[in-house]
């Protein structure tokens, strides 16, 4: 197994000038009730021959006047901005498979390079989105971008679904045991009466964020106990999972979550799966690992998710600075057609 690969990644500024595409971007990116996620939009748009953005709606906002404003002021401030420079998508958070890869096939009929920005982009649409632009041979330079927040809502968001796996990612039927399942650590406070059922894993391995700085450590902790009380209940039948491995990461680095998930499962040989909820970074690394997975024709890797009804009005309070700039971090994915995650 190869041990270590250098997959650049860092601050939009720097490394999207490194591609040397004399700013032939097209950019993919969602526009909200976060104040980072128009910030992100703006940064990215100096960079792009063509900028798409969306807006996805919630099916039942916590406070629907308030949302509609948040929302209307974030176009506001980008059309005095950026006036005219920019095709605005429509979207469901719960949109079909087909209209998810309508929204990234206008990138890739626009541009061979293509920038995602996930900042506020739900799973249920990036997920599927980075599949689809990895497998288009037509993309030949792929970049996903992810801008930081301070001061994340207390709650971050409500009613979730049942456990189930994210569109365009495989269920797999006939094989009841897997050797690992991956848990993103995060602030979702799990409340699944039951989690695996059938699907069991083995062992757990828990991509604990470190460090996550307070109140992020009280509140992955919450998770973490969460999660173990699950595991005792289902423990109780003749079929027990192994105590729970702790894998700590940076939640930056996706590389490095990556390179963790490849080493553990033996570069795909043994059997696994992910549940995302942990930071964007590791959430992308899972769905880069699922899909190298299925591209090097390993075992499948699905990815089960609870999607939220609900997400928090002010998800993240502002936008991160470092030294009076926008944290825009930006992670290589493609590079002059080669894929830079695989196994």
């Amino acid at each position: 197994m190869r041990n270590f690969n250098f997959r650049a990644w860092g601050d939009a500024n720097w490394l999207l000038p490194q591609f040397q595409c004399n700013n032939d971007w097209a950019v993919l990116a969602c526009v909200g009730t976060e104040q980072r996620s128009v910030e992100s939009a703006l940064e990215l748009s100096r960079y792009a021959k063509r900028l798409f953005l969306a807006q996805i709606d919630d099916p039942y906002p916590q406070d629907p006047v308030a949302t509609h404003l948040e929302v209307a002021k974030a176009w506001k401030k980008i059309e005095e901005h950026i006036p005219g420079q920019y095709i605005k998508f429509v979207g469901e958070l719960k949109s079909s498979l087909d209209e998810v890869a309508d929204y990234a096939e206008a990138a890739v009929g626009a541009s061979r390079n293509i920038v995602l920005d996930i900042t506020s982009f739900p799973k249920r649409w990036f997920f599927p989105m980075v599949q689809l632009l990895l497998n288009d041979q037509r993309v030949e330079n792929l970049v996903v971008v992810y801008t930081q927040g301070t001061k994340y809502a207390k709650v971050i968001s409500r009613n979730p679904e049942a456990l189930r796996p994210i569109q365009g990612f495989p269920s797999v039927s006939g094989r009841s045991e897997h050797d690992f399942a991956f848990v993103g650590v995060g602030f979702h406070l799990l409340n699944f009466s039951r989690m695996f059922g059938e699907d069991r894993p083995r062992a757990l391995k828990m991509l604990f964020p470190f460090p996550p700085g307070p109140p992020g450590l009280k509140r992955n902790w919450k998770f973490v106990e969460s999660m173990e009380r699950i595991v005792g209940r289902e423990n109780d039948g003749l079929r027990k999972i192994d105590p729970i491995d702790f894998i700590q990461l940076s939640a930056l680095d996706v590389s490095q979550a990556f390179d963790a998930m490849r080493k553990v499962t033996k570069d795909g040989e043994r059997t696994s799966y992910m549940l995302p909820f942990g930071p964007k970074p590791v959430s992308l690394a899972m769905c880069l690992f699922s899909v190298a997975a299925d591209q090097a024709e390993k075992s499948e890797v699905p990815i089960y998710y609870a999607q939220p009804s609900q997400y928090a009005l002010h998800y993240t309070k502002e936008p991160l600075l470092k030294n009076g700039r926008l944290s825009c971090l930006s992670y290589a994915l493609k590079h002059a057609g080669r894929l830079l995650y695989s196994v």
